[in-house]
């Protein structure tokens, strides 16, 4: 991965930590990241919740991981995030798991 693509998505983790998605119901995941990597400079385009092999999940519920891809003006290629879905204490969070460019 290229610097200025490690700087870009070092940002986009700058603001999951400042502003970490906790939410009432895992369906709301998917704006609230969405949210975070806009303000980032991301436009985000799929959204999927995956279950824990990794295939499309029944529902938001029922998922285990968000995998979000994304666009950025200043980078060539898909940029794709993905996330834990962790629940505590009625509430979901996501988790930071890695991130990466597929520029094919």
């Amino acid at each position: 991965m290229s610097a200025d693509v490690s700087i870009l998505h070092g940002k986009a983790k700058e603001e999951f930590d400042k502003s970490p998605c906790v939410v009432d119901a895992a369906s709301q995941l998917g704006d609230c990241a969405k949210e975070r990597l806009a303000a980032a400079g991301f436009e985000v385009g799929d959204v999927m919740y995956l279950d824990a092999n990794v295939d499309p999940a029944d529902s938001p519920e029922r998922a285990r991981f968000l995998r979000v891809e994304a666009r950025h003006s200043g980078s060539p290629g898909k940029h794709i995030f993905t996330f834990a879905i962790l629940k505590s204490a009625g509430k979901f969070k996501l988790l930071w798991l890695q991130s990466a460019v597929a520029t094919k």
